[in-house]
């Protein structure tokens, strides 16, 4: 028995001739949450009390003990069905109950131990690669939000950069396009990972691209100055310097045309927040800069892995630097509550540490005589309403919103972003009613060259990848944007995707058929593939992939013999 729980939940028997399998989605959500809790400590016996206040939190029924005993049986029958409980892998013991891992493998426990044979062997490169191939998602994709989940959450990710920036290292000077796409995935999973822009920087050495080498230096020292009020650390201003002098004097005027672009791409903030000007390289998305500029006391901007939620916030804090402060949200562990905050005031110069501090440091929220203050000092710079944004915004606690409803009250904007509506439905940010949910649609042919269009389908993040980066690594940005907007969806999606990409455009019926899917599941899917961007519906209830980039790399994915066996089955 094969228990996955990296990504989504799922349990595949190979046994069992006909491939059984089921996904989290055919459990009752208790249930799987009871799997999921036992799954993240796997080999610990954990008591019902403990389990049931995991799984039920404050929300615990009367009997919690019955409750239990019978989730625990619903899994028993569903997973191992006519498998005596004495060979279940939920093993009752003590009280309580235990996954045994000498019972069903588990692919956490293959990840856990695989990281620790690389704490002990440093120099065990295929380790770190297994750990890269088993952590490609973060666990319990179903429960991301839930509290039990998130240690484990954190747990995977910080493996999983570790794995990343190992391998980036040893091959930043063998292998540079490599270093480069490893060191971008883990900073994109850990955007204050200081020792990633350092492997960036070696990269672009390595190609000889002073002008690289200063870009993400550049990157690194906004990542934590804008939202932990650090600068980077000696080491890395030393490689810096190391680095460029190694390389020499660069292409002729890099630096100045750098410097310039700074200099005239940061306007004042003017009175009316209505004007919205132009930067060469940003596809300009003006209706949404007005509609922020201009807009209503809370805006809500949703959309997908890659849709450009963060360079439309930077752009807009570009333009009003005086009037809107930009800070991150908390992330999943929840660390840093108030930095935020303290990004937002900072940029906005009305700096409050001493208050911040002291209510972190007592872990409490922020007293009303403490949010006046901060709203008076925002009230004082200006006659234009300063505008609170927080990128990615779904992990807000309960008084981080209460903070946020206060300074509203008092005069502030506010504008948050995350990925969808549903991800906040039950978590505090929901209760932040918006005046205007601004979801960001593809670019279009009138923001983007038509070969750019075609490449990147409009999302933002493959028009940069189509710009800026060469085929392979194009291809690889292309497919981690494919697997991050697919995560949630049922298995189904990721095969109307591979069929779509290697036969084209097709019917709906045809899709069913050359996979051998049920008509129903590929309509389910087909819906939230359009929703997440990735699929168009064309003329005659055909359906086609939107990106090139995306096609092409999910494509690569398909052999020539089973591509020609889909046509021969198609036809």
């Amino acid at each position: 028995m094969d228990v996955r729980v990296l990504g989504g939940i799922e349990v595949v028997d190979p046994a069992d001739a006909d491939g059984r399998r089921l996904t989290g989605d055919d459990l009752p959500r208790r249930a799987r949450q009871v799997l999921g809790v036992l799954a993240a400590r796997h080999d610990r016996v954990q008591s019902k009390d403990a389990l049931a206040d995991a799984v039920w939190g404050e929300e615990l029924p009367g009997n919690h003990a019955a409750a239990l005993e019978h989730y625990v049986s619903v899994l028993r029958r569903a997973l191992q069905p006519g498998v005596p409980t004495a060979r279940s892998f939920i093993v009752t013991r003590a009280g309580g109950y235990m996954f045994a891992t000498d019972r069903a493998r588990l692919d956490l426990a293959d990840l856990r131990a695989a990281a620790r044979v690389a704490e002990a062997e440093p120099a065990r490169a295929d380790v770190r690669e297994e750990i890269v191939r088993l952590a490609r998602d973060l666990p319990f994709a179903e429960d991301e939000y839930a509290d039990w989940a998130a240690p484990a959450r954190a747990e995977v990710k910080a493996v999983l950069v570790g794995a990343l920036l190992d391998l980036a290292e040893g091959a930043a000077q063998s292998d540079p396009g490599r270093a480069l796409r490893l060191g971008r995935e883990a900073i994109g999973l850990e955007p204050y990972a200081e020792r990633g822009f350092r492997v960036l920087m070696r990269a672009a050495a390595a190609n000889g691209r002073k002008d690289e080498v200063i870009r993400w230096y550049d990157q690194c020292r906004r990542a934590l100055g804008d939202d932990l009020g650090v600068g980077p650390s000696t080491e890395t201003d030393t490689l810096r310097d190391a680095l460029l002098a190694g390389i020499g004097s660069g292409p002729p005027g890099v630096e100045r045309r750098r410097g310039d672009r700074r200099r005239t791409n940061r306007p004042e903030a003017p009175a009316n927040l209505a004007v919205v000007r132009e930067r060469p390289g940003f596809a300009e998305r003006t209706t949404e800069l007005e509609t922020l500029a201009a807009g209503p006391d809370v805006i809500h901007v949703a959309g997908p892995y890659g849709a450009g939620k963060s360079a439309l916030l930077g752009r807009f804090r570009e333009l009003y630097p005086d009037v809107v402060g930009l800070g991150r949200g908390p992330g999943a562990g929840g660390a840093l509550r108030l930095g935020w905050l303290r990004t937002v005031l900072h940029q906005l110069g009305a700096p409050a540490d001493q208050v911040l501090d002291a209510a972190m440091a007592r872990r409490r929220h922020l007293q009303p005589a403490e949010l006046d203050g901060i709203a008076g000092a925002l009230r004082r710079r200006g006659r234009v309403r300063p505008v609170i944004a927080i990128d990615d915004a779904e992990h807000l606690d309960v008084d981080s919103v209460a903070e946020l409803h206060w300074l509203r009250e008092r005069g502030a904007r506010i504008v948050v972003s995350y990925r969808y509506p549903s991800a906040i439905a039950e978590r505090p940010l929901g209760g932040l009613d918006a005046d205007l949910v601004l979801r960001l649609a593809p670019l279009t042919g009138t923001e983007l060259p038509p070969e750019v269009l075609e490449a990147s389908g409009g999302i933002p993040a493959l028009v940069a990848a189509a710009r800026e980066l060469g085929p392979e690594l194009a291809a690889q940005v292309a497919m981690h944007l494919a697997r991050q907007r697919t995560r949630w969806m049922p298995p189904a999606a990721w095969d109307v995707l591979r069929l779509t990409a290697a036969l084209g455009s097709l019917r709906v019926e045809q899709v069913a058929a050359a996979g051998g899917l049920e008509l129903d599941d590929v309509l389910g899917a087909l819906d939230q593939l359009v929703h997440a961007h990735l699929l168009v519906e064309g003329p005659g209830g055909h359906v086609r992939h939107r990106s090139g980039l995306v096609r092409d790399a999910v494509a690569a994915q398909v052999s020539a013999a089973r591509g020609q066996h889909l046509r021969a089955r198609l036809a």
